[in-house]
């Protein structure tokens, strides 16, 4: 004797299956696919005792040149992967653009130094960053910088000029690798924004 399902309960068992799967497929995919975390990389530049203070020789940003800087930057990965990154260093005065962290744009002024490393997903990277300025001239009441030594390394050419040698600054920025478009990368895109990470010091400084 067959066992003859009527069309409405064929029409039940149907809408059975296709929940049954639905839900499984849902749980499939949760269980399969984490949940999204926020991923960024972060940096930061500490004093001579490693402290978010004591940035320069006896607290005095008023530089001459001989005087050693002894400063700390440290980067962080939370892109939760591996990285390669690449901090670049350039000198500013305060006229010169910024990087822009609402469009990703970084500073257009050409890097004087720059340091590189694999990063490791949630490792954190501290870069030593001794600095110096070796020599420094004033013409009509503008400073040039000219030369200085960062690491133990000297850099010599027209770096940065600013009037009564006042606002110069260090910017760092943080590039990494984009593996999509081949080539290093200033700012990433997540759900949310598109994000870029720099930072800067200031000083003074006095020609010699």
């Amino acid at each position: 004797m067959k066992l003859r399902i009527s069309s409405k309960d064929l029409r039940y068992l149907i809408a059975f299956f296709v929940i049954v799967t639905m839900t499984v497929s849902a749980l499939a995919y949760v269980e399969l696919t984490p949940p999204y975390t926020d991923q960024f990389f972060s940096m930061w530049i500490l004093g001579s005792n490693r402290l978010t203070e004591n940035y320069f020789p006896s607290n005095n940003p008023n530089l001459i040149p001989g005087e050693q800087v002894n400063w700390t930057l440290g980067v962080y990965n939370h892109m939760s992967a591996l990285e390669y990154v690449v901090v670049r260093v350039k000198l500013l005065n305060s006229t010169e653009m910024s990087p822009n962290e609402l469009t990703g744009v970084a500073s257009p002024v050409q890097e004087i130094f720059e340091f590189a490393r694999v990063l490791a997903s949630n490792e954190t990277w501290t870069i030593p960053f001794p600095w110096t300025i070796v020599e420094a001239t004033s013409v009509n009441g503008v400073v040039l910088i000219s030369s200085l030594s960062i690491n133990g390394t000297m850099i010599t050419a027209n770096l940065a000029q600013a009037a009564g040698g006042l606002n110069f600054r260090f910017v760092f920025e943080l590039w990494f690798y984009d593996q999509t478009a081949g080539n290093l990368a200033f700012s990433w895109t997540t759900p949310t924004s598109t994000y870029s990470v720099w930072t800067q010091l200031w000083f003074n400084a006095t020609a010699t």
